[in-house]
């Protein structure tokens, strides 16, 4: 039996199995000595005596200064000379005391992945898988980061997406990074999503207009009225066309803070209309990228043998 697989003792039932392995976010109890550890071990430099008898610990002045600039933790001057032990211990206590004290652990081991030397997010994975984190090494802005745990399937077939579909792809990218990154931004995820999926559409729907929004893309494909997915066998309740139009007047419509001046609106998109517009636009980016998405008039070969079930 693999590792992934093994619980404790007496988690055997259904309910018990869904209650263990739910995801938890922040830093629980059960891993926070762990998590800081690898903190106090990240932060950590290493002095050769003067007479090159041995090394002495102590802190990173740069990254831990830089660090507690950037996220506003109140640090005193930690800087010493030389490389007495005690005074190597007393910079790494202050330094955790005041991150411990005035800092998110997340964003913490967040910056440390991006700005750290060499930081060993292997072993920081390892700590999360185990303490059934909500979170997980991944990327963030070009560089490692922190992001939220997502199904590994749903993952890899994104970001299989976002590696070949070109500007379409940046932008999903930037989008992933807002919905799932340590500081999420539903409102801009949802944006980009729709930008994605117009660099992905208006190229092929609609070239000749440099101006095309995601609207114009869907007025059009509605005009036209014959574009569908390559599917030899179709139900007639929903062909693959009424599908593609669906799926982009959900996500056009469905972002319902793209103007203001509506006092009675539902104001700013929430987490979970993100989650489902930037799934629909990796799915719509991805079958434009292919050419799936295509009129039937123009297809190699005769459309007109598709079979619709009632």
């Amino acid at each position: 039996m693999v590792e992934d697989e093994w619980r404790p003792l007496g988690v055997e039932s259904d309910d018990d199995i869904a209650e263990y392995d739910a995801l938890h976010d922040g830093v629980p109890s059960w891993m926070e000595a762990a998590f800081w550890a690898w903190v106090k071990a990240e932060i950590t430099r290493h002095r050769r005596y003067r007479d090159g008898s041995g090394w002495v610990a102590h802190l990173d002045e740069d990254l831990a200064e830089s660090m507690c600039q950037t996220l506003r933790v109140p640090l005193p001057n930690l800087r010493v000379n030389g490389t007495d032990a005690m005074a190597g211990r007393n910079q790494l206590d202050s330094a955790l005391y005041a991150l411990t004290k005035n800092a998110s652990g997340l964003q913490v081991a967040d910056y440390i992945l991006a700005h750290g030397k060499d930081p060993k997010g292997d072993v920081l994975e390892a700590l999360f898988r185990r303490s059934k984190s909500a979170w997980t090494v991944g990327s963030r802005f070009g560089k490692p980061g922190l992001v939220r745990r997502v199904p590994l399937g749903v993952q890899a077939g994104a970001d299989s997406v976002i590696g070949r579909a070109g500007r379409a792809g940046v932008r999903l990218a930037k989008a992933w990074e807002n919905l799932y990154g340590i500081r999420p931004n539903a409102s801009e995820a949802y944006r980009l999503a729709i930008l994605a999926v117009e660099d992905a559409s208006v190229p092929v729907v609609s070239p000749a207009n440099t101006r095309a929004t995601l609207g114009t893309v869907l007025k059009h494909m509605e005009d036209q009225g014959d574009w569908a997915l390559p599917m030899s066998r179709e139900d007639s309740r929903s062909p693959s066309g009424d599908v593609i139009i669906g799926m982009m007047r959900t996500l056009w419509h469905g972002q319902h803070d793209r103007h203001g001046g509506q006092p009675t609106g539902p104001g700013n998109v929430d987490q979970a209309e993100a989650i489902v517009a930037v799934g629909l636009a990796t799915t719509l980016v991805q079958w434009f990228d292919a050419g799936s998405i295509a009129r039937t008039a123009n297809r190699v070969g005769d459309q007109s043998t598709v079979r619709r079930v009632p």
